[in-house]
């Protein structure tokens, strides 16, 4: 008969090949543990490269894409949501009009989130260098600095396309910083692909509340007669002299003139020779002449103020 060792040096009741074993087990279930958590990310990157690298393979065809959809909307946004009009706009005013007009429209909230972009790469990529000798730092600071100078005052926004833009990058914003500081870039979705999605809601803000055109507003006083017969509501048939506020859409050397309503937002085509008068207004709840944030805050601490658009462009 065989009389088989038992050797308990740790005292818990359990051989002590067995606590071997099992310790041996563990350290293989945290070796596999690492590999497989290596595997992960290594398959998370490979993702991640693979969507950059159609990203930037396809760059050109999203921006453009991305451009056409903005000029659609602001197209049915300033035409009333109305497709006849957005297209008679089009007609009128023309391609190159129309793009060149929707890209200055759009130059405040492409600045506003150039700038979110910067500081999202100098978030996510800190180093050890001084802050002087960041370039992504100080790159981010130019485009804050161009933000606070170029662009509009965030007052002279529709208020709710301004809540929206501002609000958002301030979240965006927390988020990176929050992700970058405790390391949680690689697990939680990437700050850029917020930032597409940025720009589509603020664009769809756009839509839905902004109907402001980029052209200045005018008030005509047009003549109706038999031969030129203006049918909206507000222009009488007759040699009466009518009042429209609208936006003259063409018209340099045509016998015809179109001209976009601002109430409502239809297009009326006029004779030329229609139209007594024409002089450039202001609407009353317009604030599209409010300066640059940085030249707001800096008028209040001159003591020689200059005048304000208020008191040269009459209300229409």
């Amino acid at each position: 008969m065989t009389n088989d060792k038992f050797e308990d040096r740790d005292a818990n009741g359990i051989d002590d090949d067995v606590d071997e074993i099992r310790e041996d087990l563990e350290e293989l279930q945290e070796e596999l543990q690492e590999k497989i958590e290596k595997l992960s990310l290594a398959e998370r990157s490979r993702t991640i490269g693979t969507i950059s690298g159609l990203l930037q393979e396809n760059m050109t065809q999203i921006v453009s894409f991305g451009g056409v959809l903005y000029l659609l909307t602001r197209l049915i946004a300033i035409s009333g949501r109305s497709a006849p009009t957005a297209l008679s706009f089009l007609d009128a005013q023309g391609i190159s009009k129309t793009v060149t007009g929707a890209i200055v429209q759009a130059l405040p909230i492409l600045l506003l989130a150039g700038a979110i972009g910067f500081t999202i790469t100098a978030l996510i990529n800190v180093s050890d260098k001084p802050v002087t000798k960041n370039s992504r730092v100080w790159i981010s600071i130019v485009a804050w600095f161009l933000v606070a100078t170029v662009v509009p005052s965030p007052f002279s926004w529709n208020r709710a396309v301004a809540l929206v833009a501002f609000f958002a990058a301030a979240i965006l914003i927390i988020y990176t910083a929050i992700s970058a500081w405790t390391n949680n870039l690689d697990d939680w979705p990437h700050p850029f692909q917020f930032l597409i999605l940025y720009f589509a809601l603020v664009a769809g803000t756009q839509l839905v509340a902004d109907d402001q055109v980029w052209l200045a507003p005018e008030r005509l006083q047009i003549i109706s007669s038999s031969e030129n017969l203006v049918a909206v509501q507000g222009v009488e048939k007759g040699d009466q002299a009518s009042t429209l506020v609208g936006y003259v859409l063409d018209g340099n050397g045509d016998d015809w003139v179109s001209i976009l309503l601002e109430e409502p937002r239809i297009v009326l085509r006029v004779k030329s020779d229609s139209i007594l008068q024409r002089s450039v207004c202001r609407l009353p709840d317009s604030r599209r002449q409010v300066p640059p944030l940085f030249v707001s805050i800096a008028e209040r601490f001159q003591d020689d103020k200059q005048r304000a658009v208020e008191d040269v462009v009459p209300v229409c």
